[in-house]
């Protein structure tokens, strides 16, 4: 054989061994990227269980800490988009008006939490591009506190944050089961408010108790007319079944969920003003009792909520609500969920109609399997009393477009939404 073959034949094997290992490593990248992913998806599936209520952490995050932990930073956020179709009676609204779309982004949240000087005193501060209206799009501070834990289940929390009241407005806005809390809650919603919180934790109960500034008195100064002179809450949660608090921090139960589990929470706060200061001369009383039960990939939850309120020199008036909502996972990524929710005013209190009821059901698309980092919904609801003493002028909730209604003088207002999700 000559020179010239053997080195054709040597370079020839060369150069398939060659592309034969380039073949194997990149088979063998693309395996451990493989890998890599469901790594991560899993990550993101138990770190987004559940909301930041219980302290849970968010998945998708940066992180900064010391080689200790003592110290660490954490920075992640929140889209919501949504399409809505709003649907009212041609007779009151007039056939320009009957119908109005479009899409808007009710959430654009950025947010950073961790621990400082021990692992033991964590922070938060987020704040929203959006809101709960219309015409809040402009930046808004949420939450600013601090809470330092101890190792007997005890903790202090201190800063602005929302009182641990109803359930359905303490669970985030990410890790609700449709698209948006009730109208009943937003009726009810204690908001976010100024104060300090001591709570205490074991295995089968959870109490805390508040002294505040009152209801939705969130980025007020201590003179503002809007908070009361004085404010006391409490929350008593009890778990009848289950394993793990973190389980209640969202609405969902995935079908992987180990066991089932059951939560009921009572809750009141009452607020007195018009002693001191500049705030206003008003007594009130909001309590609330609630159940969640979860399975297997399916879930109920209901509350009965009430407000009592006590204006000087003004009628007193005793309003109520009740919401039921649940949902059925159909597939490992999809999910059905249906609500009614309902609100019965004092006769006393000029609303009319006196009785409203709302309902909604829908389907979610967990993008992220068994996450809420990346979901995409669609809901219908639909309202079966007139609307304007809610949503329209001068109205309880006067603007209020988180469930798509702007409020129908007649019977029957429609309202379709599309929402995709992304928490990073």
């Amino acid at each position: 054989m000559s020179q010239t073959k053997v080195l054709v034949i040597v370079a020839g094997a060369a150069l398939s061994t060659g592309v034969a290992l380039a073949q194997n490593a990149n088979l063998d990248q693309s395996r451990a990227y493989a890998n890599e992913l469901v790594a991560d998806a899993g990550t993101r599936a138990s770190l987004l269980q559940g909301g930041p209520a219980g302290g849970t952490t968010y998945a998708g995050t940066f992180s900064i800490a010391d080689g200790s932990g003592n110290n660490r930073l954490n920075f992640g956020g929140t889209e919501i988009f949504r399409y809505n179709a709003d649907f009212r009676s041609k007779d009151s609204q007039g056939d320009q008006n009957d119908y109005t779309q479009g899409f808007n982004a009710p959430v654009n949240r950025i947010r950073f939490w961790g621990n400082v000087w021990d692992k033991a005193l964590t922070f938060k501060v987020q704040g929203n591009w959006g809101g709960n209206s219309s015409d809040s799009q402009s930046f808004n501070l949420e939450d600013a506190y601090a809470m330092y834990t101890w190792d007997n289940g005890f903790s202090l929390k201190w800063g602005q944050f929302k009182l641990p009241i109803l359930r359905e407005v303490s669970v985030e806005d990410e890790f609700q089961q449709a698209m948006d809390r009730s109208v009943s809650s937003y009726a009810f919603s204690q908001g976010y408010s100024q104060g300090v919180l001591a709570s205490y934790s074991a295995d089968a109960f959870r109490v805390s108790v508040g002294f505040s500034d009152g209801i939705n008195t969130g980025n007020t100064d201590f003179t503002s007319p809007a908070e009361a002179d004085y404010a006391i809450s409490a929350r008593v949660d009890w778990k009848v079944m289950g394993a793990d608090w973190e389980r209640f921090n969202d609405f969902t139960s995935w079908r992987s969920a180990p066991d089932n589990a059951l939560l009921i929470g009572a809750a009141a706060e009452w607020q007195t003003g018009g002693n001191t200061g500049f705030t206003s001369d008003v007594d009130s009383l909001l309590w609330t009792l609630d159940a969640s039960w979860e399975g297997q990939g399916w879930n109920v939850f209901g509350s009965f909520s009430g407000a009592h309120v006590d204006p000087a020199g003004g009628t007193t008036t005793d309003n109520y609500a009740m919401c039921i909502q649940g949902g059925i996972f159909v597939s490992d990524q999809i999910e059905l969920f249906a609500r009614w929710d309902a609100l019965f005013f004092d006769k006393d209190s000029g609303i009319n109609p006196a009785t409203m009821h709302f309902a909604a059901g829908g389907v979610n698309y967990y993008i992220s399997p068994e996450s809420h980092a990346c979901k995409f919904t669609a809901q219908l609801g639909y309202a079966f009393n007139d609307t304007t003493a809610m949503f329209g002028s001068g109205g309880l909730v006067e603007g209020n477009t988180r469930n798509s209604f702007l409020g129908d003088t007649e019977n029957g207002e429609f309202a379709i939404t599309g929402q995709m999700q992304v928490v990073w």
